[in-house]
């Protein structure tokens, strides 16, 4: 670990040192690492969350909002809801960064975990559900595939009774959000029902040219949905869920030039406006839950449908992807107690069906004299997928202090791929003959959880984490690959840590080392890489502290090394450089201030370290520091009003810096803009 990071170490245990902790986080209720409600204080390994009324308060625009201000996670947003994913990891793109996170609702996967999204969590409910919990690293034995690198739960369940309705209105100069949220007691049942649209006109509507209707500036409209609802009958309880969202968005593309993003004469016209992605989604399940004297069974049916059409505006090409699938599922979960322990096993099926095609309506594209990306479809399949696991999951009460937990879960994993074009190889691209491929993997784990009192916990956990080849590692390949050539991931991690309250502190801090195995991912020559192998090795540390009744401060900070742990010489990884978009220090700081109840003003710090955007670890981002406003205060019982800045110093900076195909990239970070929000409870 480098001085400078030390030092800022050294600094947060400084500023908390002599203050008084609030303890509101040692008496949460989790239920993210176990699959049942439990006493934070008695998880065996790290678990973050975000309440309800974290998430009204910041009145979320994009799902980095809530996630960033957690350890160890950094959403890099992109062009309007395009991001990429951070837990534990570099930020990760391609196959990599849509199957090495894993985002449920209510524990059941957003999407099938062949078929992920690098944008996941555009298609999550995370700005209208009550709830969100992250687990950093593997959580597989109870989830599954894609839960390598970490797993984000948006969960549904209402747990603040005091309001039936509410309304918020957010508006700025070129955004406005609305979100609504109705409740209603029934007898023997409740219902549920939050909305949310949200609709962005870019920083202005400038045209590309006199003569064209199109918008040179990115642009998009999207809705969300959530209707739950709990029913008490004949000693039984059903939750029934129906969810879904939309997004109609006109992309901005990368902007091109050594810090470009510093530039006022381009960084933010759109050099792709022809570039859009356009998706919807649909899920439900119904979750029946029986109880019985010690113990209790849940047998849960869902589905889900999704499709997209988007431009690939970062391929030479261009070429326009759309995919769609759709999937039914069963999840069954048996949970007991036996001599004071407490056991979970269950029995997840799901299959799926689902289909891709990629078009280039552009030119043959040539790097030099050799044919790269040629004019016409690339991939167009069908594949059918069908998933089989069981896991078993046991917590030993070895005493009234020490809890022990052991558990694995194995899974199979089928495809069944079929092309609907010509097999082959055309420049860059690679169409594969009609294939079989099947993937059965075991992930154990080994925690234990140790009081010390009632207020303080040391926990340590061994666990593995897998995932089986994306779909589109498979099967959209390319020229030096071999067809069927990619091999399930493998993480193994170890992690050690502190949660509750020690002396003056709230605090949980963890140390963790991993290590990875067939890392899946595409270098900077846009070429596909199926043999990686990477280190991973950290601290992260989570405060909550009090000055008195009215200042309070929040702090999460993660330092980690993420490294290659293997040789590639035609884009010259060596082993032991620091994997690109992966800075050592990661840092969220709040300071709050409330001088009357129900009346709160927050300062947000947020800090990204500067990294290497190649492979070689030649080409840098310096990094940023960016401040937030945001303030709430009630104007009576029922009706409040807040203010919001983005960017408070007006910083110039990138959310996402690159270098690829011989040049640096950005998407550039937002100018500073105010909000105006108004809510009404009722």
């Amino acid at each position: 670990m480098k001085l400078n990071k030390i030092i800022y170490f050294l600094a947060i245990i400084f500023i908390v040192n002599p203050i008084s902790l609030y303890s509101k986080n040692i008496e949460e209720i989790v239920v993210t690492g176990t699959k049942n409600k439990t006493p934070i204080i008695d998880e065996t390994g790290n678990l973050s969350f975000i309440n309800s009324e974290e998430i009204n308060f910041i009145s979320p625009d994009n799902p980095s909002n809530v996630l960033n201000r957690m350890p160890g996670i950094f959403i890099s947003q992109g062009s309007g809801q395009e991001h990429l994913t951070s837990i534990r990891s570099p930020v990760l793109s391609g196959g990599a960064g849509a199957g090495s996170f894993l985002y449920l609702e209510d524990g059941i996967p957003l999407r099938s975990p062949g078929f992920s999204n690098v944008n996941g969590l555009m298609e999550s409910t995370i700005e209208i559900g009550e709830r969100t919990e992250v687990i950093r690293g593997p959580g597989s034995v109870l989830y599954g595939s894609n839960a390598v690198h970490g797993l984000v739960n948006i969960i549904t369940e209402k747990d603040n009774l005091n309001y039936n309705n509410k309304i918020n209105l957010r508006a700025g100069k070129n955004k406005i959000i609305f979100n609504s949220s109705t409740y209603r007691n029934l007898d023997n049942s409740d219902i549920l029902f939050n909305f949310l649209w949200k609709e962005d006109n870019g920083y202005t509507n400038n045209h590309t040219n006199e003569n064209s209707d199109k918008f040179d500036k990115p642009h998009y409209g999207q809705q969300k949905f959530l209707i739950r609802m709990n029913t008490q009958k004949n000693a039984k309880d059903y939750i029934f869920l129906l969810s879904g969202t939309n997004l109609n968005q006109e992309t901005m593309g990368y902007i091109k030039g050594y810090q470009a993003y510093k530039n006022k004469e381009i960084k933010y016209k759109n050099p792709d406006p022809e570039a859009f992605r356009d998706t919807y989604n649909i899920r439900s399940y119904l979750k029946i839950i029986q109880d019985f004297q010690n113990g209790s069974l849940s047998i849960t049916p869902y589905f889900r449908y999704t499709d997209m059409d988007f431009k690939m505006h970062f391929l030479p090409g261009k070429p326009l992807e759309q995919n769609s699938h759709k999937s039914l599922g069963l999840q069954t979960m048996y949970q007991s107690s036996f001599n004071n322990h407490f056991m979970t096993i269950g029995l997840d099926l799901e299959m799926t069906e689902g289909e891709l095609s990629e078009f280039q309506s552009a030119p043959d594209v040539s790097f030099g004299p050799r044919l790269a990306y040629p004019k016409g479809a690339h991939y167009d399949y069908d594949i059918d997928s069908q998933i089989l696991a069981a896991f078993v999951n046991i917590e030993w009460n070895l005493s009234e202090k020490t809890k022990v937990v052991t558990g694995i879960r194995g899974e199979k994993v089928e495809y069944e791929y079929k092309t609907n074009i010509e097999p082959g190889t055309k420049g860059r691209i690679q169409v594969s003959p009609n294939r079989d491929d099947d993937f059965t993997e075991f992930s154990p784990k080994l925690a234990i959880n140790h009081k010390i009192n009632d207020e303080l916990a040391l926990f340590a956990n061994y666990s593995r984490g897998n995932r089986a080849p994306q779909t589109t590692d498979l099967y959209r390949i390319q020229s030096k690959q071999i067809p069927g050539g990619a091999k399930s991931e493998k993480l193994d991690s170890i992690e050690i840590g502190i949660r509750g309250g020690f002396n003056i502190f709230n605090i949980e801090l963890v140390g963790f080392d991993m290590k990875k195995e067939n890392y899946f991912f595409r270098d900077s020559q846009g070429f596909n890489v199926e043999n990686g192998k990477t280190t991973h090795r950290g601290l992260e540390i989570n405060i909550l502290a009090e000055f008195n009744e009215f200042f309070q401060i929040e702090n999460s900070t993660s330092f980690a090394e993420h490294k290659y742990n293997f040789d590639h010489l035609p884009n010259g990884i060596k082993s032991g450089n620091q994997i690109d978009s992966a800075p050592e220090l990661i840092a969220n700081t709040r300071f709050i201030y409330s001088p009357k109840e129900g009346t709160r003003i927050e300062l947000e710090w947020e800090k990204i370290d500067s990294y290497p955007v190649d492979e070689r670890n030649t080409h840098f981002y310096k990094g940023h520091n960016v401040i937030n406003l945001r303030a709430k205060t009630p104007i009576n019982e029922n009706l409040s009003i807040g203010i919001y800045v983005n960017n408070v110093a007006d910083k110039h900076y990138a959310n996402r810096a690159d270098f690829a195909f011989g040049s640096y990239r950005y998407f550039v970070g937002q100018k500073r803009e105010f909000y105006l929000m108004l809510e009404s409870k009722f």
